[in-house]
């Protein structure tokens, strides 16, 4: 896929890192190092150093944020609140152009070559000129494990064009990298519920489920303010299987004609956004 560069898109996709797995010590723990250096590592025997190395290979989460210009008065204070989450993310980058690219192929040359063996550079996408103005492209620049990582999606879940008809942010990737995903996520905020009539909702979903058939699940990722739409409190790790949107799901899937085992069990999982998300995925992987 070639770059296609528009001077001024409606819309657009940016990827950045929210969590690269590398969890930190506790500063009270008993295993928290007293070194912070190893100069004596390259003296190691090479199969110990790359056994080292690939201890770096954890599962991580990358955000893929559909932008959209800001050319409109009333923007809903959920999609600011993600909108400011992922203006966060960039300025925690020094290279911007580096932000989705892990510890591991940054080292040294050794720890690149083991790298390369997990990852690799993916999710080139394309959005037309109907949503657009002109043709926006980019060819595939963020690297990703297919085995572990987690793609976190957020912003215009729900692109709309200038005369009303939508076009699922997840439609602008390309098929053969959405089909390998195994981890997919986003914001129970995105969907809009219960604000949101409970068939705009389904379709979000589906479109989604249809996009990611590797993935076992989607998670959907909540937080305390989200208790009056679910219902419920919000606090544990991994909420009610029984949920309102597995309920929503169900519903919607026991009344179409037009399906497969694959889309009708799937299972819409709750988890809590921080660090719920993270949390699970490595538990998963």
């Amino acid at each position: 896929m070639e770059e296609d560069e528009s001077p001024d898109p409606k819309f657009w996709l940016k990827f950045r890192t929210m969590d690269d797995g590398m969890k930190p010590f506790p500063r009270d723990s008993a295993l928290t190092p007293t070194c912070t250096r190893f100069p004596q590592f390259s003296e190691l025997p090479p199969e110990l150093r790359l056994q080292i190395w690939s201890h770096l290979v954890q599962p991580r989460i990358v955000v893929a944020c559909c932008l959209r210009r800001p050319d409109y008065a009333d923007e809903p204070c959920d999609r600011r609140r993600y909108m400011s989450r992922f203006a966060e993310l960039e300025t925690r980058t020094i290279d911007r152009r580096q932000a989705a690219v892990p510890t591991l192929l940054q080292v040294n040359r050794e720890s690149r070559l083991v790298g390369l063996e997990h990852y690799e550079l993916t999710f080139g996408w394309r959005i037309s000129k109907l949503l657009s103005d002109t043709p926006t492209s980019r060819p595939p620049r963020v690297y990703f494990n297919f085995a572990q990582d987690a793609l976190f999606l957020t912003g215009e879940i729900e692109a709309y064009d200038s005369y009303g008809f939508n076009s699922p942010m997840v439609y602008f990737l390309r098929r053969e990298d959405t089909f390998r995903v195994k981890h997919v996520a986003l914001p129970f905020r995105e969907l809009g519920y219960p604000m949101v009539e409970s068939d705009q909702v389904f379709g979000c979903l589906w479109h989604i489920v249809d996009r990611f058939p590797a993935a076992e699940r989607l998670l959907l990722t909540v937080s305390s303010g989200d208790e009056e739409a679910l219902g419920e409190a919000v606090g544990a790790t991994v909420l009610r299987a029984d949920n309102v949107v597995q309920k929503l799901w169900n519903g919607w899937m026991s009344g179409t004609t037009v399906t497969n085992s694959r889309m009708a069990n799937k299972a819409m999982m709750l988890v809590s956004e921080d660090p719920g998300l993270a949390d699970f995925v490595a538990s998963q992987s």
